[in-house]
């Protein structure tokens, strides 16, 4: 047991205080690269039927508000996906990582001044992501598979379902960032939508 004044003599760091210590260095970028990669087929998902839209109209003789429709299901699955994916990873991802970690760290130590614990770990549960990441995926490739319109209209919503969570990569890249830097990172991690546009632009011409 730590008596009363060893106690005192350990610095007190804030979880702010020890990313802004430690800096930026090739954790960050490799983490940035991940959330970039959620937000390249983010951009990628939502653009793809402005190309796809008019083929399908033309081999499927759909109306022009059929048409519509197939943009605005992917809208109407991302405002349900960001609703449920916020709560989930809020109440069974990081949260839930975070009591935890605190708990066995108040229990293998006696001080504050030892941060020991893997902030990857205390701030993000892999599988929650990864869920986000299947749920799009999976629809995506069944969306290609598509036997008629209504097929499509489901697969599609749930689609936009799936990138609804998609900015929850981006909160979770920015909580590895020193506070002072946030607002640069976040302008930079943004550009990987631009290049997700790009890139399904790309792939239609070709």
């Amino acid at each position: 047991m730590a008596t009363e004044k060893e106690v005192e003599d350990v610095p007190v760091y804030t979880l702010d205080e020890a990313l802004t210590t430690v800096g930026i260095g090739k954790f960050q970028y490799m983490t940035m690269c991940y959330a970039g990669l959620g937000s390249i087929a983010e951009a990628a998902e939502t653009m793809i039927l402005s190309f796809v839209g008019p083929a399908l109209r033309s081999q499927w003789a759909l109306s022009p508000t059929q048409e519509s429709l197939m943009t605005t299901v992917v809208f109407a699955g991302m405002l349900i996906g960001a609703i449920f994916w916020g709560f989930i990873i809020d109440c069974y991802g990081r949260r839930q990582k975070f009591i935890q970690n605190i708990q066995a760290f108040y229990q293998r130590n006696n001080n504050l001044g030892t941060l020991n614990f893997d902030l990857v770990s205390l701030f993000v549960n892999r599988n929650s992501l990864l869920s986000i990441a299947i749920v799009t995926a999976v629809c995506a490739a069944l969306s290609t598979f598509s036997p008629n319109y209504n097929w499509l209209l489901a697969v599609r919503m749930m689609v936009g379902f799936g990138v609804g969570g998609g900015p929850v990569y981006g909160s979770w890249f920015l909580e590895f960032m020193p506070s002072q830097n946030r607002g640069m990172w976040m302008i930079l991690c943004t550009g990987f939508w631009t290049i997700g546009t790009i890139l399904e632009a790309l792939l239609a011409l070709w």
